[in-house]
C-alpha cells in the first residue's frame, strides 16, 4: 500500500517536471523562432502579413514615368512644330539652284579692262593752260552732278577750234586726281597715236549717251576705285593691250570698245596704240 502511494507520488512529480520542462522549451523556442507551436505561430503571423501587404511593383512605376516622359516629348515636339510653322512665311518658295546669282569674279580672275572706268563725255569748256604750253584745260560732262576738270597734253595736236565744246570724247574717270602744272586733273582724255606721230581723239558715236560706260562684249566686272587703280597699276597694265584695228576701231586685246550706239572709232589711225 505504501509502495503504491510512493509510485503514484513519484509519477505525479515527474509529470509536473515534464510540464515545467515543456513550458521552458516552448518559451525558448518562441524566443528563437524555431519549429514549435510558438514558432509556427510566428511563421503564421509573418505569412499573414505578407498576404495582407501588397508587393510593390517598381516596373509599373517606371512604365508610368516613361509614359509621362513620352507625353512631355510629344508636347515639346508639338510646340516646336508650332514655332517652325510660325517662322515659315506664307507665299514664299525656296529658290531653285538655277536661280542663284553667280558669285562675283575674284580680283585675280577679273579682266583688267573692266577695272578701269571709261565713259562717254562731252566737252563743255576748253582753254589754254596758263602755266604750260603743252596742256589744254577742259571741263567735261560725264553724266555726273558736277563737271570733271581735266588737263590734256593735246595742245600741239589740236587747235582750240578742233578741241571745242560740244565734242564727244572718251574719258577714264576712275584715276586718282593729280596736279598737272598746278591744275588738278580728274581724268584722262583718250587718243590714238600713229607710227608717224599723228594723234587722233577716240570718237564715240553721235548717238552714244553721255555718261554711259564703255564696255567690251562678253567681258564684265566692276571698276576699281581710284586708290586701287593707282596701287595695282591698272592703267599701266591695260594700256599695252589698247590699239585700233585695221578698221580704225578702238580695241582691247582685239575686242572693240562698245557703246549703246556702236563701237568707238578714230578718224584714220589704223593699228595704232591708244593712250
Amino acid at each position: 500500500m505504501r509502495r503504491t502511494r510512493s509510485v503514484t507520488y513519484a509519477c505525479n512529480m515527474l509529470e509536473r517536471s515534464f510540464v515545467v520542462l515543456d513550458g521552458m522549451i516552448e518559451e525558448l523556442e518562441a524566443a528563437l523562432g524555431v519549429s514549435s507551436k510558438a514558432g509556427e505561430t510566428v511563421k503564421d503571423d509573418k505569412k499573414k502579413k505578407t498576404e495582407k501587404e501588397p508587393v510593390k511593383q517598381p516596373e509599373k512605376a517606371n512604365d508610368d514615368k516613361k509614359s509621362e516622359k513620352g507625353k512631355e516629348n510629344k508636347n515639346s515636339e508639338g510646340k516646336g512644330g508650332d514655332k517652325k510653322n510660325k517662322t515659315d512665311k506664307p507665299g514664299k518658295e525656296p529658290k531653285a539652284a538655277g536661280d542663284a546669282k553667280p558669285a562675283p569674279a575674284s580680283e585675280g580672275e577679273q579682266p583688267e579692262f573692266t577695272k578701269l572706268e571709261l565713259k562717254v563725255g562731252v566737252l563743255t569748256k576748253t582753254w589754254f593752260h596758263p602755266e604750260s604750253e603743252k596742256l589744254y584745260c577742259e571741263e567735261i560732262d560725264v553724266g555726273e552732278e558736277a563737271q570733271r576738270q581735266v588737263a590734256s597734253g593735246l595742245r600741239h595736236h589740236f587747235s582750240l577750234e578742233e578741241f571745242c565744246p560740244g565734242r564727244k570724247v572718251v574719258v577714264v574717270t576712275n584715276l586718282k586726281a593729280a596736279k598737272m602744272a598746278g591744275f588738278e586733273s580728274q581724268g584722262m582724255v583718250m587718243a590714238s597715236t600713229s607710227a608717224d606721230g599723228k594723234v587722233e581723239l577716240l570718237d564715240p558715236p553721235q548717238d552714244a549717251k553721255v555718261g554711259e560706260r564703255i564696255y567690251i562684249e562678253g567681258v564684265q566686272g566692276e571698276p576699281f576705285n581710284p586708290n586701287q587703280v593707282q596701287k595695282k597699276k591698272v592703267l599701266q597694265t591695260v594700256l599695252p593691250d589698247l590699239q585700233t584695228n585695221n578698221d580704225c576701231i578702238a580695241c582691247w586685246q582685239g575686242k572693240p570698245f562698245m557703246t549703246s550706239a556702236g563701237p568707238i572709232k578714230v578718224k584714220s589711225n589704223k593699228n595704232s596704240p591708244i593712250g
